[in-house]
């Protein structure tokens, strides 16, 4: 049995203005989306170009050559796009649009003053081919590591309509077509596999948009949004399982809890923006400065917690010093100005300042207090006096 072409492209053109329409109405439903609203207009203007495709006949031959396969490629930037603001690179369309405005040329010339079927066959299987293959190689090389499963699946659906668009060139320099809607096994394969593709891909880039999504949610939950740190209920569900782990013989663990010196007077005098760049800088300070198994956390305001596995009291003051120190020697730039901050600390031991979350805080706090009292910008150890 043999496929007309013609109904193929319409059924191309309907999955195109489906999926294009569910894309733009899913990106309408919920708001600004990394991908998929953009991805539906690319669509979109694929199927509008398909239509031009399929009206082969009934319109003007340039409207349906020339304008109508422009209007493909313009589609295809357009996708390419949204795979580079979805993987966070920088946009470069120049290209692509100077490729769209040649092709208009080539198309035009070989529908108007020299009609060759075969060459605007192998220049479009080219064209699409080669930003086929582009949208490939970025979802291998830049997709993001939580969603790294759905641009795996996005990645093997554009390397497959990369191969057959190359087969379309080979077989159409082996064997020129007459015509692009003229019955012929391969033409039908061809439009059938850019049928599944337009599906196909649709869905995984909502599968992207979705895989995203869960990952923003889950580091909602997890991390302080503002540092970037864990939040005070990760951090604790942490400190449960040092605890856990302590009561069953495991080694000892030690708490600080370090405190922003005259925070409030930086919110007063600077601003609240310049009070969020301080405390993501400290951030940054404990990320750089504690070491790998360390566990930070923000645990309230201008307060930040510090959990030490497998500490003793006097090395857990060191690390905290460190901290201390490091924060001195980088100070805060914000707003074209350096800003002198400074942080004060106090730092308990599991077992010997307290055997639970209440008794160890309540200890690192007694400490950070006396920091504070003896002059601020110093680290205080539980049951030992200020330096």
């Amino acid at each position: 049995m043999e496929l007309d072409t013609r109904s193929l492209i319409v059924a191309s053109l309907l999955s195109a203005w489906l999926m294009g329409g569910i894309a733009v109405g899913f990106a309408t439903l919920r708001g600004p989306t990394r991908i998929v609203g953009a991805w539906g207009g690319a669509i979109l203007t694929l199927a509008a170009g398909l239509t031009g495709i399929a009206l082969r006949g009934t319109i003007p031959g340039w409207a349906s050559i020339a304008v109508a396969n422009t209007l493909v490629l313009c589609g295809w930037v357009l996708a390419l796009r949204s795979l580079r603001l979805f993987v966070g690179s920088v946009p470069r369309d120049r290209l692509g649009w100077s490729l769209v405005g040649l092709m208009f040329l080539f198309l035009l010339y070989y529908s108007e003053v020299r009609p060759n079927a075969y060459v605007r066959v192998i220049a479009m299987a080219a064209a699409m081919g080669t930003m086929s293959a582009i949208g490939a190689w970025l979802l291998h090389r830049q997709s993001p590591a939580e969603c790294r499963l759905s641009c795996r699946f996005a990645e093997i659906v554009f390397w497959g309509m990369a191969a057959v668009n190359l087969a379309r060139v080979v077989v159409a320099a082996a064997h020129p077509p007459p015509d692009l809607l003229a019955p012929a096994p391969f033409n039908a394969g061809v439009f059938l596999f850019y049928t599944a593709f337009i599906i196909v891909a649709t869905l995984a880039v909502i599968a992207m948009e979705i895989e995203s999504l869960q990952a923003a949610l889950l580091r909602a939950a997890r991390f302080d949004a503002l540092t970037g740190l864990h939040n005070r209920g990760i951090f604790l569900e942490e400190f449960g399982r040092e605890e856990a782990r302590a009561a069953r013989g495991g080694p000892a663990f030690s708490l600080a809890i370090f405190d922003l010196d005259h925070f409030k007077q930086v919110n007063d005098r600077y601003g609240h923006p310049v009070g969020d760049q301080v405390l993501k800088s400290f951030a940054d300070v404990l990320r750089a400065t504690v070491r790998p198994y360390d566990i930070v956390g923000r645990y309230g305001g201008e307060e930040f917690a510090l959990l030490m596995p497998q500490t003793g009291k006097e090395t857990a003051a060191r690390v905290a010093e460190r901290v201390r120190h490091e924060l001195v020697a980088r100070g805060v730039t914000a707003g074209g100005r350096r800003i002198e901050v400074t942080v004060s600390a106090g730092v308990a031991s599991y077992g010997v300042d307290g055997a639970d979350w209440d008794a160890l805080l309540s200890a690192a706090d007694n400490a950070l207090y006396e920091a504070k009292n003896a002059g601020r910008n110093r680290v205080v150890v539980a049951g030992q006096s200020p330096r």
